[in-house]
């Protein structure tokens, strides 16, 4: 029997450009259809894309969702994609680690929920579109991190007023929203898809399926995203031991925890803060900002 050694879809990570006052967390790039990456490959960074003008097919975990000028696609962090572009495509592509709005404050639910899960096709108005380009615009010139943080939360919230009623929140079912506040309020490695199941007074059949069909992912994917994010905040934004953390978020063992993180973020605990510090960003066997 083979055991697998890297993963199946590459992870690329941000590649900073050399004198961008956002330093490594944040990089906004022009992207056409010979910059579009057409592998399919995940993002270990959040990526907002704003198209401005083409057409084809971009596949976000394996559904085909249309390329159209005017509209946003928000891609979470571990989302496999692929662009199928037709010639001519222009989009402007905003890409950032979550930590960058650590500092802004509590945000809306909404907006945890688009860092989480993504959101694809969005369709803002003419006139919040244009208000998006003068965000990005703004991204560009940001010359402090406290700026770039307000304006990426503004950005965020351009895009949450975006989704559609019938995608909102506030339309998914209450099953999902309680689940969805459960496992934003508090990750926690010890939750399993039967227990939140259980907690919720339903069967796990039936909370993966509700889940799946408010969402488009899994309870199992959203369970592991939130545990990895939160321990990326907490090696980020603590002086907490990777041993710590490990007993924070509910690992039994810290090997749990360094094997988990690896496996979600792409290095150890001690290498990712390690190279926060120093301003760096964690390895990767692949490195496209696309």
């Amino acid at each position: 029997m083979q055991t697998a050694t890297a993963p199946i879809f590459p992870v690329h990570d941000i590649v900073p450009r050399e004198g961008s006052a956002c330093g490594s967390f944040l990089v906004v790039e022009d992207i056409d259809d010979r910059a579009a990456f057409r592998s399919p490959h995940r993002h270990a960074f959040t990526q907002l894309v704003l198209v401005e003008a083409g057409s084809g097919i971009h596949r976000i975990d394996f559904s085909p969702v249309p390329i159209r000028a005017g509209e946003v696609h928000l891609l979470a962090p571990g989302q496999v994609h692929e662009w199928c572009a037709d010639p001519g495509l222009r989009c402007t592509a905003v890409m950032f680690s979550e930590d960058v709005l650590d500092s802004v404050g509590a945000l809306p639910d909404r907006m945890h929920e688009l860092l989480l899960l993504g959101a694809a096709p969005l369709a803002p108005s003419e006139a919040a579109a244009d208000r998006l380009r003068r965000l990005v615009d703004a991204l560009r010139e940001a010359g402090s991190p406290g700026g770039t943080r307000h304006l990426l939360a503004a950005l965020l919230h351009e895009c949450a007023e975006a989704i559609p009623q019938a995608d909102a929140p506030s339309a998914r079912s209450p099953l999902t929203r309680a689940f969805l506040r459960e496992v934003l309020r508090a990750p926690d490695a010890s939750q399993t898809v039967s227990s939140c199941a259980r907690a919720l007074g339903v069967t796990t059949g039936y909370l993966a399926e509700q889940v799946a069909a408010d969402t488009g992912t899994t309870p199992g994917r959203i369970l592991r995203t939130a545990v990895a994010r939160e321990a990326q905040r907490l090696l980020g934004g603590t002086a907490l031991s990777a041993a710590q953390i490990s007993f924070r978020l509910g690992f039994t063992e810290a090997s749990y925890f360094s094997r988990f993180f690896r496996r979600e973020v792409g290095c150890t605990p001690t290498e990712y803060r390690d190279l926060g510090l120093r301003g760096e960003n964690p390895p990767r066997k692949d490195r496209h900002a696309s």
